[in-house]
């Protein structure tokens, strides 16, 4: 018919379009995989950056620290004189393993220095300086400042910039504890940035990344043009940034946008500095991989493209032929109303036997394979039902033994399992960075009385949805269990201190009184809280003490939450 398109030209048509439909989805679904994967890889970088810059600085800070208080520690400090030749050795010794030190000097008890690197500030006092002060009872390690006392004996930064010093201190005490003295030292803040700087060279060659240090404040401490920008009360950095740990991309005071993110800085030194490595990379600079990706892909695609149009053409030409030399023999037979001669060429008639012969042949191998197919299939949906049976079954056993079959909480055996594995760590571990764990007992307020008014199913109903707030409130390292009856139990293990816990015993207890319980109401819980002590000989101490803070909560009008902690040893 006019107008019809042809066999070969709708299969060229068909197979072009389907090529290029499958070519676009899957080269953009795995081009934007590509780009993503680019991009967080990026992000690595950059939070890899901030991270080693961190890291590698509190592993300094620690050294030097550690370093000063070996020195108190030296016999020819706690025992010879401090003013003798073999102390201004010493110092000079370490003064010239680590150039990063500009002074280094012993002081006696009242402030005098008696020997220093060079012979600076022999002589002078340092009695109301910060370092001396508090190292007169612990090992000091102070905050970024700059130089007082030696800013005129120094040479002058090649930069300009004020010359600025990190302090190190430590006692230095006789066999009998008393105070000899004090050994000091200032580092260099060059020494610190330096760390930083090589830091980002290394990590990311010719990438654009840089590093800014941030006070516990939020102000900049390097690099210097920031510092300064942001101390004449110029806008640095974003709000996001100075409020709280951010990663991704941000605009600066710069107007530019960056890649940016974040990494604390945890010395573990005695002075917690508070320090916030930020490490930032332009966006122009991060998204050129991927824009230089997309492209290769945009290229790659209109090649690829371009062949498979042109197979299809070919395929379609290939596919078309017999059935159009057979289309011409049906239309001759009925113009002509006779046979006519198929061509010599054997394909047309081997493909009239071959389809009457895999006709009958496909119907029998479908015939025998549906029979197998359902073998298969009854055979695979009974060993289904068997493996179901027994996981049910393994999975009921498992619930029965830790879970409490009302609520679905871990049950009291449970969480006396879990208590016991909570104070073995403790005993074999020790307690570690003043981390301790802690119990919350939790009592429904009035229970009886919503027993008595509403019924037994509507209170185990409050029991049930009290359960599935408590598991929405706590965290996931949490233990929440129920402790008998209108009774519940939260386990805090690796708590800071006794605010944690009476900061989730509020939170509950918030959470609570702000939810509607159905056909009863409001609801509230009394909460009683206790941290473990090394004291504690085994959890019932802990579960003790809980029970006597919840008894006092209920005791001073329920809906409060009340700490109880250990009696001090007699």
């Amino acid at each position: 018919m006019k107008g019809q398109l042809s066999l070969r030209s709708q299969l060229s048509l068909v197979l072009g379009g389907l090529a290029l439909a499958i070519l676009g989805g899957v080269g953009g679904y795995l081009g934007g995989i590509a780009t993503d994967e680019l991009f967080t890889a990026q992000q690595a970088v950059v939070r890899s950056t901030a991270q080693s810059a961190a890291e590698l600085l509190a592993s300094q800070l620690r050294d030097r620290e550690r370093e000063i208080e070996l020195l108190s520690l030296a016999p020819h400090l706690a025992q010879g004189g401090l003013d003798s030749s073999l102390v201004r050795d010493s110092l000079d010794r370490r003064a010239a393993l680590h150039d990063e030190f500009a002074w280094l000097g012993v002081a006696d008890p009242d402030g005098k220095v008696l020997q220093a690197t060079g012979g600076m500030l022999m002589g002078r006092s340092v009695a109301q300086r910060e370092w001396f002060i508090a190292a007169r009872e612990r090992v000091y390690v102070g905050d970024v400042h700059e130089a007082k006392l030696l800013a005129t004996l120094l040479p002058a930064q090649p930069s300009g910039e004020p010359t600025r010093f990190i302090d190190f201190a430590a006692p230095i005490r006789d066999a009998d504890g008393r105070l000899r003295g004090v050994v000091g030292a200032h580092a260099h803040w060059r020494w610190i940035t330096g760390l930083v700087d090589g830091v980002t060279r290394r990590q990311s060659p010719g990438g654009g990344i840089d590093a800014l240090i941030l006070d516990r404040d939020g102000r900049v401490l390097y690099p210097e043009a920031l510092k300064a920008a942001q101390a004449d009360g110029q806008p640095v950095l974003p709000t996001a940034l100075v409020n709280g740990r951010v990663e991704g991309a941000l605009r600066f005071g710069d107007g530019k946008e960056y890649l940016t993110s974040e990494a604390a800085l945890h010395a573990r030194t005695n002075a917690e500095l508070g320090w916030r490595i930020v490490a930032r990379q332009p966006m122009e600079l991060a998204l050129r991989p991927v824009h230089e990706l997309r492209r290769e892909l945009a290229l790659l695609g209109v090649f690829v493209a371009a062949a498979l149009v042109l197979s299809a053409l070919v395929l379609a030409r290939r596919v078309s032929r017999p059935v159009e030399e057979l289309a011409r023999i049906a239309r001759r037979v009925e113009t002509e109303r006779v046979v006519p001669e198929f061509p010599e060429r054997p394909a047309y008639l081997e493909l009239a036997h071959l389809s009457d012969a895999m006709r009958s042949m496909t119907r029998s191998l479908l015939d025998t394979e549906h029979e197998l197919q359902q073998s298969n299939a009854t055979l695979e949906s009974q060993v289904q039902e068997r493996t179901a049976e027994l996981q049910a079954a393994n999975a009921a056993l498992e619930h029965l033994a830790t879970r409490d079959p009302l609520t679905g909480l871990h049950n009291r055996r449970n969480l006396d399992t879990r208590l016991d594995e909570a104070l073995a760590l403790d005993r074999r571990y020790g307690v570690p960075h003043g981390r301790v764990h802690g119990l919350l007992l939790i009592d429904v307020d009035h229970f009886k009385h919503i027993n008595d008014a509403h019924g037994h199913p509507a209170g185990d109903a409050v029991l049930r949805q009290l359960a599935q707030l408590l598991l929405a409130t706590v965290r996931a390292s949490d233990v929440a269990a129920r402790f008998g009856g209108e009774e519940f139990a939260v386990l805090l293990p690796e708590l800071t201190g006794a605010v944690d816990a009476v900061m989730t015993a509020e939170k509950i207890r918030q959470a609570v009184e702000s939810t509607r319980f159905g056909a009863v109401g409001k609801v509230t819980v009394s909460v009683g809280v206790s941290l473990a002590t090394p004291e504690d000989a085994d959890a019932r101490p802990l579960i003790d003490r809980a029970d006597a803070a919840l008894y006092e909560a209920k005791r001073s009008g329920r809906n409060s939450v009340v700490l109880k902690s250990a009696e001090p040893a007699a």
